[in-house]
């Protein structure tokens, strides 16, 4: 993290708390009312279908920021439930804070408006990825991406639901599909890494 240093944002974030693993941070539409930093965990942003079905609509790990779209948006209301997949520990900086350190810290507004711009980038892809027409599509564009992000063709993934809801598919679909791509050569993979086996 070059812009900006992660020790200056754990000070510059006044309001520190530990939440235990399942806990649920925000739930759908509570008010955005100050950004998170996330210290240390990792957190899940959750969406509950009419139907019942769960979806994953964003993933945060150890220095990430979230709030951030939200606070100063018209509509600053969380869209799902962001909860804790592991014991976390999370720094909070409200909206008033939050807007001096951006009119007042270069560094803190340089490195604020860089995540902006690659969280933005990361949720552009996603559009794309569930544009594409079929299931295999969607699979290869992720792994193609994943594959020149990491260079490495060991896609590592957190589990098959989390990638299932990633592309907004039930996990047997996913399963089906993977087991046929891997009969035809063009993967292999196991519990955590799916593993390219052509170019893509």
């Amino acid at each position: 993290m070059d812009l900006y240093k992660i020790e200056d944002i754990k000070n510059a974030f006044s309001i520190k708390c530990c939440y235990p693993k399942g806990a649920v941070i925000y739930y759908e539409n509570d008010l955005c009312d100050r950004i998170g930093y996330v210290i240390s965990g990792r957190l899940e942003l959750l969406h509950f279908t009419i139907d019942g079905e769960e979806r994953t609509l964003a993933t945060l790990n150890k220095n990430s920021i979230f709030g951030d779209f939200l606070i100063n948006s018209t509509n600053p209301y969380y869209p799902g439930h962001l909860t804790c997949l592991t014991d976390s520990k999370i720094a909070f900086l409200d909206k008033t804070g939050l807007n001096i350190l951006i009119k007042e810290n270069a560094e803190f507004r340089n490195y604020y408006l860089s995540q902006l711009s690659e969280k933005a980038l990361k949720l552009n892809f996603h559009n794309k990825i569930l544009l594409q027409a079929s299931l295999r599509d969607k699979i290869l564009m992720f792994l193609s991406q994943e594959t020149l992000e990491h260079n490495t063709k060991s896609i590592k993934i957190i589990s098959k639901q989390a990638l299932a809801n990633y592309f907004n598919v039930a996990r047997p679909s996913l399963s089906r599909e993977l087991s046929n791509m891997k009969k035809l050569g063009l993967i292999d993979y196991d519990r955590y890494y799916i593993h390219v086996k052509v170019i893509i």
